[in-house]
């Protein structure tokens, strides 16, 4: 009786030893997975920032072209010179 019973509490320690270390390995992988995740939002964020800046570079030409054309230069240049002011601030404040 008492040998079933030690047997018994050996098992049960035994079992609740392993669950203890399958739980804690599971934990460490799904940091390791979280923290993979964070770095690769940390990279798309990035791209879709200079990606950004490439297509208001490209935007800003393509509006440079068209206040070429006689009819839309006045509209155009009226909105370029507030927007090259603040451009122009802003590069002023990054070279800073």
């Amino acid at each position: 009786m008492i040998t079933a019973l030690i047997l018994s509490e050996i098992l049960f320690y035994l079992s609740v030893s392993l669950a203890i270390i399958i739980v804690g390995i599971l934990c460490v992988i799904v940091a390791y997975h979280l923290v993979r995740i964070a770095k690769e939002l940390e990279q798309i964020t990035h791209n879709l920032h200079d990606a950004s800046d490439d297509v208001l570079e490209r935007i800003q030409t393509v509006i440079e072209k068209l206040s070429g054309l006689p009819i839309l230069s006045f509209f155009l240049n009226r909105a370029g010179v507030k927007k090259e002011a603040a451009r122009r601030s802003r590069a002023a404040k990054k070279t800073e």
